[in-house]
């Protein structure tokens, strides 16, 4: 079975260049036609479930895909789009963004960094895997956490290729489950 995951349709702030992060905006009509295309996709997947972001247009995105089917949707604050802090509501190409989003461990000023995403993402991830069992599953979710649930399947993408991976607004893609690997917690030794 495989995970197929979609990032929401286009925005006014993505068409506009401007940093949503946690800010909650609608589908443009842009989005809802690449939400459309998406649907169109995916439409020979037999879902058993969509987990979702509980940000309006992610889950405008999933009601358009999934229209027409009785899959349930289920709504997951750990697939929320990254918190940018003081750069949401400006444009990405404003200050020292740019500069910020190469630095996978440092926050954004009243923000996350990747790390803290990854935490929450990977724990999400490593919970549903064994929901995989059951059937193909889709998430439906944003730009920033894509990247970090991308790098969850993929192990061999370094910090500029992180960077770089950016799913189109509408894009779908496909993974398929994986047991990672964790290793076990050694005790320390006794004084």
């Amino acid at each position: 079975m495989s995970i197929y995951v979609v990032r929401h349709g286009q925005t006014d702030w993505n068409k506009a260049g401007t940093v949503q992060g946690r800010y909650d905006t609608e589908l443009n009509d842009a989005g809802k036609a690449q939400a459309k295309e998406a649907k169109e996709a995916v439409r020979d997947v037999v879902f058993t479930r969509c987990l979702c972001s509980p940000l309006t247009r992610a889950r405008q995105t999933a009601e358009i895909i999934l229209e027409g089917r009785d899959t349930p949707i289920t709504f997951d604050d750990r697939l929320v789009e990254m918190a940018y802090g003081i750069y949401e509501g400006t444009n990405w190409r404003a200050g020292h963004y740019q500069e910020l989003r190469r630095m996978l461990a440092n926050r954004y000023p009243g923000g996350e960094s990747y790390l803290d995403v990854a935490h929450r993402a990977f724990s999400f991830l490593d919970e549903i895997m064994p929901l995989a069992e059951e059937g193909d599953i889709l998430i439906v979710s944003h730009g920033g956490i894509g990247r970090v649930i991308h790098s969850y399947f993929v192990d061999d993408v370094d910090n500029d290729a992180f960077v770089d991976n950016l799913c189109p607004n509408g894009g779908v893609r496909k993974y398929e489950p994986v047991k990672r690997f964790i290793p076990p917690v050694v005790p320390l030794p006794k004084p």
